[in-house]
Parts: C-alpha cells; structure tokens; sequence
C-alpha cells in the first residue's frame, strides 16, 4: 500500500456542485456519419433539419439528409435561420416544423446543423412543440415546463458549444436586447462533433468563432460557479485554443488545427454548461442587439478589457490563463502574470484579424451609456462574475473597449 500522502484540491467547494452533458457525445473526424444510426436509436421516423442558408450551400445539410435518409428516416428542411436570431424568426421555423413533411406526417426529432444561430434555433423548435408561446416567457433559468421533441446537434463552426449546453440565446427586438433560456430540456439528445465540417468554414467566421470560445472557456474558468470539473475543462479549451486558433484561421484546411479547435470548442461548451459565464456575455448582448454586432465579435471586442477588470478578484486563477496561453511568467509578480493574459487575448484576436475596438464596428461613442442598463440586466451573468461591478464600471469597461 502506498504511504504518500493524499492531496487535497487548492480550492474546496463549500457545496455540492451539479455535472451535466448531453447523454450521447460523439467527438472525431467522420462522427457525421454516426446521425442515421443515432436518429433510429431515438426512435425517429422523420426529421426536421434547420439550419441557414450557407450550410444549406455548402451542402452539410443536405448530406445530413442523405445520412438520415439512408437510415429509413424521412427528412424535411428547413434552410432560413437567420444569424442572432430573433424571437419572431423562431416562430417561422416552428410553423415549418408544424406543417410536417411532404406525406403529411409529423416531425419527431429535430437536428440542428450549423453554427450556434442553427442550433439554438433547433432548441427554440423543441421547446415550442411542447410548450406554448411566446418564447420570452421562458427567459431565465429553468422556467420550460415540458420537454418538446429529441434534437440531435451538429456543429459546423468551432465557437459557441451550443451542441452541449442547455442554452439558447435569442434577440428580443422588443426591449432591443439579447436574453436567453436556460433549460435542462434543452439539452440534445446526442450531440455530434466532427471538427472536418469546419474545413470549409471562412477565416472571418472562424476568427469570431474561435475567440467566443475562448470567452466560453475563460469566463467559466473563474466564474463564481466554477468547480473542479469545470476548471479541467476550461483550462483545457484556453490551451487548445491558444494553440490552434491562429493556424485555423490562416490555413483553413489544416485538419489538425481545425480538430484542436473544435475540441477546445467542445470543452469550453461543458464548462460554460456547469459554471455559467460573466460580465463579457453580459454587455456583449446589449451591443449585439443593438447594432447587429455578431456575438462572437462583440466578445472579442470587450473580453481583454473585462478580464483586466476582473483579474484582481483571483490572480492565480488569471496566471494560470497566462500560461495556458502560453505566456512565460517566471519571475513575475502574480498582477504582472495576469496582465500577460490579458494582452496574450488582445494579441490573439489582433492576429486573427479581428477589430480593435466599437468604433471599428460603427458602434458610437455617446451609444456606450445606453448598454449599461441592458448589461446589468443580465443578473444570471453579473451574478456569476468573479467581481460585482457598479454602473460606472461597466461603463468604463465599455469605454476601454472603443
């Protein structure tokens, strides 16, 4: 028997903290191929697939279609999901869904195939199919009384992990803001992950992509609601990320770059799913709604300010961001560490091409005061940030990022 002593975690929860995932998970080159086999699994005879215009071009749709369709599993289409999409646009996909495929059947699984807007708009079809609308009255946290139809998700861009969270993110246009519902209903039933569906994906997109990912992952590292689980998870997505999302970006069919990225995706996506994110999520809703400013593009945008923020509420947790990073921080001081995470993100979304600042998106200063009420409406995610900011703050994050 072993006689070294047993070590106990730096940080002991003082709660018992909750793990949840998808129940089925397939991660891996080819895992597409897996969608017929798992649809007959669940018991589905026909499908819905929602997803948008460019998937639905680039042809992943309508080999996900092929897939099912060889699986015995009658498919529908329904190729109209609009980015950041708002409450009205999931009404429209969900009279798709009711008006049932061409022999007049119902639908009985939906697959969401796209980025975050494809999936989540899935989760919104779900979620109707069992429950009345409107859709606001289930934003919040675990507010949907019923669970509607069994959603497979599939991924084709490496950012938002909406394959494997509960989350779903719609702009409201009537107070102008980005709000979401939060729902173990939510969840897909199988979730499946083949980073080669992101070979084609623009390097623009990837960028965006890529950097909301890298908001995932640290947002959930030092959140409130972080545990021991989810620190594996989000430090692993940090390195990954780190490590992948340049070559990604500039040499799109760099099939290891694209893997290392989709796997940092994936990880970043479990751990934002047990620990939430934070103040970034928070002002990047307001911004997007606003003025149509993409979601992972408004977190690249006000990430490097809310992390400087925020790194003296836990500076070993911000040095360690440093070295995941890869930052060397021998012989620094643990302020001087984490301010080499801080300019390690502002450094990589430089070279990714992403803009510098608001204005470079044509947001106005003088519109900067407006989004403080809307950020801090976001209680779930204010709450769940490691430092509790005044409205002055907030404002003043908002201004270090113009």
């Amino acid at each position: 028997m072993s006689t070294l002593p047993m070590r106990v975690p730096e940080r002991v929860p003082d709660t018992v903290f909750p793990f949840r995932v998808p129940a089925s998970q397939f991660f891996g080159p080819g895992a597409v191929e897996r969608v017929g086999e798992e649809a007959q699994r669940l018991g589905a005879r026909r499908a819905l697939v929602i997803t948008d215009p460019g998937v639905a071009k680039a042809g992943i749709a309508g080999r996900v279609r092929e897939l099912l369709e060889a699986a015995s599993i009658a498919t529908g289409l329904y190729d109209q999901v609009e980015p950041e999409p708002s409450v009205a646009s999931v009404e429209r996909a969900f009279s798709a869904a009711q008006a049932g495929t061409a022999d007049g059947g119902a639908y009985d699984l939906v697959a969401g195939v796209g980025g975050g807007s494809a999936m989540d708009t899935a989760k919104g079809v779900s979620l109707r199919s069992a429950n009345p609308g409107p859709i606001q009255q289930y934003f919040g946290v675990e507010l949907v009384p019923a669970t509607g139809l069994p959603m497979i998700q599939i991924p084709t861009t490496a950012g938002t992990g909406s394959e494997i969270t509960p989350n779903a993110i719609f702009d409201d246009t009537e107070r102008r803001l980005k709000a979401g519902i939060v729902s173990y209903r939510l969840f897909a039933q199988v979730a499946i992950v083949d980073p080669d569906l992101t070979l084609g994906v623009p390097p623009a997109v990837t960028a965006a992509s890529g950097l909301d990912a890298l908001t995932h992952a640290i947002e959930s590292y030092v959140a409130v609601k972080a545990t021991p689980h989810t620190d594996l998870y989000a430090l692993e997505a940090i390195r990954l990320i780190g490590a992948n999302l340049r070559a990604a970006v500039a040499r799109g069919s760099d099939r290891s770059a694209r893997y290392g990225q989709m796997l940092g995706s994936f990880y970043a996506g479990i751990s934002i799913t047990n620990a939430g994110t934070g103040l970034c999520h928070a002002m990047a809703y307001p911004l997007g709604s606003a003025y149509h400013v993409p979601h992972g593009m408004s977190n690249a945008l006000l990430l490097p300010a809310v992390l400087e923020y925020n790194m003296l509420a836990d500076l070993p947790k911000f040095v360690k961001i440093a070295e995941a990073l890869g930052e060397p921080v021998a012989g620094l001081s643990p302020r001087e560490a984490a301010l080499r995470g801080v300019e390690a993100v502002r450094t990589l979304s430089k070279d990714v091409g992403l803009p510098a600042g608001l204005r470079e998106v044509g947001v106005p200063e003088e519109a900067l005061e407006g989004f403080v009420d809307g950020a801090l409406s976001a209680a779930r995610l204010v709450d769940n940030n490691p430092r509790r900011p005044a409205r002055e703050a907030v404002l003043e994050i908002y201004r270090a990022s113009y």
